[in-house]
């Protein structure tokens, strides 16, 4: 056993076989169904499931342009490439906010100085499952007269200030896609505590098509495949397929919007139950190589928010550079683990984007240097405590071994 390959996935979540079977061949699996689960476990109200987390904040942007006429969307300068994707596929601009390299958070101060007269909502993201401070940012939005929408496609199971992520500000949404805190291989959930927008959203959603069979199929061939290659001993097979294009990230305004299919709608009913024990091991896993790597001349480690309970999809940790994160990634890839640099450049870096993006004098120097500096750590239920101890030993470097990780 000892000579067999052997690959740690940079993120995941474990997928049953047997969960997907049932959930092609008989009903959800619980009698109170997603949306009793979403609300009984989660206090989400007025969910409705989509074909992505991109489709489910475009449903809502769409949503909140027929309540307002501004037309600015205020991002964090460093977020998943989706969020400015969707923004620019409904026809608005990008308002990029800098971000705090200390806690991966909006910077609430270059909030501050934005104009925010033409902001038709901010769209904060709990980046790898680290909330940012939406109690604040809720304040902050009705100050301003603008829309406050929870960006959770990361954060399922977060809290901040003892409420659910995705329930804050006037709408929220969340991922079901490969990676995510659970997965139906696509999928996403958008929810809102208003009923004036939950009944205008509940009529958008109407509109939308629904999936072909092809698609259907698709959805549950990738299941299967997903289900038997996650683990380590059979994830090194699938990194090595360059078309799969695995941890790709792509500025792309043209994506598919539509309604989730009824096999992946019962496989999430499935595996709800699930996501406390997933988000355990993360949040545990992710304390001990806090512990392992805290104090390491030349990394840096994002602190949550004030009054956050992170779930950790990845643990996320700041190098010196480029050159030091180049290093460390090539070290930890040849343990076995598939650390990743995460996304490329920030917002305002990514190419032909600039026709979507508001004038901005400044130049979002937090987002730039996260951009630069950033790798994440695996957290899932497949990271073993070997894992753990080779990615402390490999970050810690010749500063002393693994630390307090495993006391």
């Amino acid at each position: 056993m000892r000579g067999l390959p052997r690959l740690v996935a940079p993120a995941g979540a474990p997928l049953p076989v047997g969960a997907v079977l049932r959930s092609v061949l008989a009903g959800s699996g619980d009698h109170r169904g997603p949306t009793g689960l979403l609300r009984e476990r989660l206090g989400i109200q007025n969910p409705f499931f989509v074909s992505s987390g991109q489709a489910a904040l475009a449903t809502i942007l769409k949503v909140l342009c027929q309540c307002s006429d501004r037309r600015e969307v205020v991002v964090p300068a460093y977020t998943c490439f989706s969020v400015p994707s969707t923004v620019a596929r409904a026809g608005l601009r990008i308002r990029l906010c800098d971000v705090d390299p200390k806690t991966l958070d909006l910077d609430l101060n270059a909030l501050a100085r934005l104009d925010l007269d033409k902001a038709l909502c901010i769209v904060p993201s709990g980046l790898y499952g680290m909330p940012g401070d939406l109690m604040a940012l809720e304040g902050i939005a009705r100050t301003c007269g603008t829309f406050l929408v929870d960006d959770a496609a990361q954060c399922l199971g977060a809290t901040q200030a003892g409420r659910s992520c995705g329930t804050f500000g006037d709408a929220g949404f969340y991922s079901l896609g490969r990676g995510k805190n659970i997965t139906t291989m696509g999928g996403g959930i958008l929810a809102t505590p208003r009923s004036d927008l939950a009944h205008a959203i509940e009529q958008e959603v109407r509109t939308l098509r629904r999936p072909s069979a092809r698609e259907v199929w698709a959805a549950v061939t990738s299941s299967f495949l997903y289900a038997g290659m996650l683990h380590p001993s059979r994830y090194w097979i699938v990194d090595r397929i360059p078309l799969l294009g695995l941890g790709g990230s792509r500025f792309d305004p043209d994506f598919p919007v539509a309604r989730l299919s009824g096999y992946q709608t019962r496989l999430a009913a499935r595996l709800f139950p699930h996501l406390d024990s997933y988000n355990r091991a993360r949040r545990d896993n992710a304390r001990r190589l806090r512990l392992g790597i805290e104090g390491v001349e030349g990394i840096e480690i994002p602190q949550p928010v004030n009054g956050a309970d992170p779930v950790y999809l990845r643990f996320p940790i700041l190098a010196r550079d480029g050159a030091h994160r180049s290093y460390l990634l090539g070290r930890l890839r040849a343990a076995g683990i598939a650390a990743s640099a995460s996304y490329p450049t920030s917002i305002g870096d990514i190419a032909g984007i600039e026709r979507y993006v508001a004038p901005h004098p400044n130049r979002c120097p937090g987002a730039r240097s996260i951009a630069t500096r950033i790798l994440t750590l695996p957290t899932h239920s497949w990271v073993t405590p070997g894992d753990i101890e080779r990615m402390v030993t490999i970050i810690r470097g010749h500063h002393g071994g693994s630390g307090k990780a495993f006391r």
